[in-house]
């Protein structure tokens, strides 16, 4: 009985190897995960910071420039875009909405509207003033420790393959120092 190893078996497992790497590469190119990509715009598009959560769900906070109160826009991932689905504010004031159909859930403290408003992203500036959070899941992304004050923030949904999701970070692990 020979020990060593048949010409046969050798290029059955050369196959086998070809095969595998060939199905991890077009997996990669065809299962894609949805996630909410966020990204800082930088002034020449090369150095943007750019992190990401696959939760569906997330919502804005910050405390509004003129009535010094939070504010929360609460928000859906869809293939096309976002929705904006409700918006929560502790105070009243000019340029409220007023004339939306009262939340199904309201928040002790909040007034809450129903939006129910398409958008293909979002574009938020951000300031360490107004204290700008993205919360998802049960993480809070204290964006406005991880940016620049008045750095333009945008929001979109977006599908990452298998390697695209190792090369960006989780916006949750990010330091919030900004480094």
């Amino acid at each position: 009985m020979s020990k060593v190893p048949s010409k046969r078996l050798w290029f059955v497992t050369g196959a086998v190897l070809i095969v595998s790497l060939l199905g991890l590469t077009l997996g990669n190119l065809v299962v894609r995960q949805p996630v909410v990509e966020v990204r800082v715009k930088s002034v020449d598009d090369a150095s943007d910071k750019v992190c990401y959560f696959d939760q569906p769900n997330f919502q804005l906070r910050w405390i509004h420039s003129v009535e010094k109160q939070w504010w929360e826009e609460q928000y859906q991932r869809q293939d096309d875009g976002l929705l904006l689905t409700t918006t929560y504010f502790e105070a009243f004031g000019a340029g409220t909405p007023s004339t939306e159909t009262l939340a199904p859930v309201q928040k002790p403290g909040y007034l809450g509207y129903q939006i129910n408003e398409k958008l293909p992203n979002l574009n938020w500036v951000v300031s360490r003033l107004t204290k700008g959070e993205i919360d998802y899941g049960n993480h809070r992304f204290l964006i406005h420790q991880w940016v620049p004050d008045y750095s333009e923030v945008v929001i979109m949904p977006k599908a990452y393959g298998f390697i695209d999701r190792f090369k960006k970070d989780l916006c949750h692990e990010l330091p919030s120092d900004g480094s």
